[in-house]
């Protein structure tokens, strides 16, 4: 190869990493400097929940997963019923199951119990736009992303850079435009939806009337759970327990018509999973299939009074694993 060549190269490779090193730079400006745009929507809850989760500094009860998680548990009533705090941790399904586990790692500590209602999931998925509008400005969380994900992060952002650009000008010179748009967001989707602690507890008084359309419907497979994904449940276990922690399964709410599955088929299922995994399962599968009538605006999400059925459920499920002496510290 010839030295001119080689000089070419260099020097593309040179204008490539200067550029990609200026937006890097215009994207972390946009990231940690720029007014927030965010602030106050339902990814953003993410930021409550990880700090209220940092702040427990006793044996708590963590539940983890996504937006079934977030409709469906009452961390205030659980915390009632075991007598030890609680931390729902988990939003938009979106943002991909992996991130809350990989964040609440840090801070499971002796004597906690994690919660995951296992539901079928690509593991190993970031979805990088919603978690960083979730987490703008918090240069902790976005540090907190493996490499790759980062990458994608970098990838992704040009929609979000561009969006903390245009907004406030759109707000400036389109103000009825702009008005609009926001009267569109349904206002459970929004932080005032939570309290503090990134519990929803917005009330939600409607329930299901609708009849389940063909993409809501659900099925327990086997299938759909990769030996990657079990994998990495027993040895997110097995971490639990160096840490003195106790990682149970259950299983999330769905609406009761919404499951194809027979009961002869959802009794295989669960006791296929058991086989699977070294974590308990310590809900019945057909407890958590819930009446239209404790089902809010999607077949996982439940209105307030399923939310208070499941908790209480989920609570007692965990008392009775203490009074088997599988649990040495709940329900005391």
């Amino acid at each position: 190869m010839s030295k001119g060549i080689l000089r070419l190269a260099f020097r593309a490779a040179g204008i490539g990493l200067a550029a990609v090193i200026v937006y890097s730079c215009i994207f972390l400006a946009a990231f940690c400097l720029m007014p927030p745009l965010y602030k106050d929507s339902y990814q953003s809850v993410v930021v409550r929940q990880y700090d209220s989760l940092r702040e427990i500094h006793e044996p708590k009860v963590i539940v983890l997963g996504t937006s079934y998680v977030t409709f469906s548990v009452d961390a205030d009533l659980m915390e009632q019923k075991l007598g030890m705090p609680c931390q729902v941790f988990g939003c938009h399904l979106g943002m991909g199951t992996r991130y809350f586990f990989d964040l609440s790692k840090e801070w499971i500590g002796e004597g906690d119990i994690v919660v995951y209602p296992i539901w079928e999931t690509d593991i190993n998925y970031y979805g990088t736009e919603l978690i960083l509008k979730g987490i703008e400005g918090r240069m902790d969380l976005l540090l907190s992303l493996p490499a790759g994900a980062v990458k994608g992060a970098l990838a992704g952002s040009r929609d979000i850079i561009t969006k903390k650009l245009y907004e406030p000008l759109r707000g400036m010179l389109f103000p009825a435009e702009k008005k609009r748009a926001d009267s569109e967001i349904d206002p459970i989707y929004a932080i005032d939806s939570f309290d503090q602690k990134g519990t929803m507890k917005a009330l939600r008084q409607e329930s299901w009337t609708d009849d389940v359309p063909e993409d809501q419907k659900k099925r327990y497979d086997s299938a759909a759970y990769s030996q990657e994904y079990i994998a990495f449940l027993n040895e997110f276990d097995a971490y639990c327990r160096e840490r003195g922690a106790v990682f149970c399964l259950t299983y999330p709410t769905i609406l009761d018509e919404a499951v194809e599955n027979s009961e002869e088929e959802l009794a295989a299922f669960d006791s296929w999973l058991k086989e699977q995994v070294t974590a308990p399962v310590i809900t019945d599968i057909k407890d958590t299939l819930l009446p239209r009538e404790e089902i809010y605006n999607s077949v996982m999400h439940c209105n307030t009074l399923g939310a208070e059925h499941y908790s209480s459920m989920l609570a007692e499920d965990l008392a009775s694993f203490f009074r088997a002496g599988k649990i040495s510290h709940c329900g005391q």
